[in-house]
């Protein structure tokens, strides 16, 4: 897999000089007692210590997050943005649907979506975003990445240890997650490491619409970076 600059940045400016001391989280949104949250510490740039656990609520996480002193980024498996063509479907989702055919049922139609993603993530995005405007916001997509990143489809539940494992490699420090929720939420941190830091070059947002659709930003300008 070549690895290449990102180009031009976007609004919501990613680049390596925002990678220095601070705190990027990861967030699984899901129901009460079931809302995954990381947290990944930066010094100088390089991950020093990763916290993942799951909490009751979105206001939990909100609560966790306001407590982090910088917070410069969060990655969310949740849809960031919305698209008013048919089904809610997105350019990032065709894209995603059409690359990797043999997950591509892990890629859900918009309109389908279960309340807890959609509404706790942006819930949260929106509640974060209002009070650190100059944060740094990507979606992600754990059992996809987990298809690219390890050539395997998820099953969290009869790998826990390899993809514990593998996430600890991927970011050289020591992971420990005890159920799905964490682990997606830690992955999600790592997907916007590697974007920020320039080593994921390609933003799924930046995918161009389709016919009539529009494209809707409840949280303002977001990305949603992929390894290319």
């Amino acid at each position: 897999m070549s690895i290449e600059p990102m180009s031009t940045p976007s609004p919501r400016e990613a680049s390596a000089d925002l990678l220095v001391d601070g705190v990027i989280a990861g967030y699984d949104p899901g129901g009460d007692g079931n809302h995954g949250l990381a947290l990944l510490t930066l010094r100088k740039g390089k991950p020093t210590k990763l916290v993942a656990e799951t909490v009751q609520t979105a206001e939990d996480v909100l609560a966790q997050l306001a407590d982090q002193d910088p917070l410069i980024g969060i990655g969310v498996d949740t849809l960031t943005c919305w698209s008013t063509g048919p089904g809610g479907w997105r350019p990032a989702d065709r894209w995603l649907r059409d690359r990797y055919t043999d997950v591509r049922s892990s890629v859900v139609s918009p309109n389908s979506l279960f309340g807890s993603m959609g509404l706790n993530g942006m819930a949260v995005l929106i509640a974060v975003q209002q009070s650190r405007p100059s944060l740094v916001i990507s979606e992600t997509h754990p059992k996809v990445l987990w298809r690219h990143l390890a050539g395997e489809k998820y099953d969290y539940e009869g790998n826990r240890v390899l993809m514990d494992t593998r996430l600890a490699r991927w970011l050289g420090i020591p992971v420990g997650t005890t159920n799905d929720h964490e682990w997606d939420a830690a992955v999600s941190a790592l997907a916007l490491f590697w974007g920020m830091s320039g080593r994921w070059s390609h933003d799924l947002h930046a995918e161009p619409t389709e016919g009539a659709e529009r494209i809707v930003s409840p949280c303002g300008p977001t990305h949603y970076f992929w390894p290319v």
